[in-house]
């Protein structure tokens, strides 16, 4: 990674339950927050999250966005 690299990451770090870091620049963290608010607003894709993964993870969902600064 060059310094460029260093300096356009940022310091947001998300961790799944195996303790794996995830790097997240400015435009990924644009991108999943949009994607979250169109996901969270949307019934038909909670209905979709619920069937695939589970009723909680509408809840991480939506602990995730208000951590990433969504209201």
């Amino acid at each position: 990674m060059n310094t460029n690299d260093k300096t356009n990451r940022t310091d947001v770090e998300l961790s799944d339950k195996t303790g794996a870091l995830l790097m997240l620049n400015k435009e990924e963290r644009k991108l999943i927050r949009e994607l979250l608010l169109m996901a969270m607003n949307s019934e038909s894709v909670k209905s979709y999250i619920v069937k695939k993964l589970g009723k909680n993870y509408i809840e991480v969902g939506a602990s995730l966005l208000k951590t990433m600064g969504a209201s």
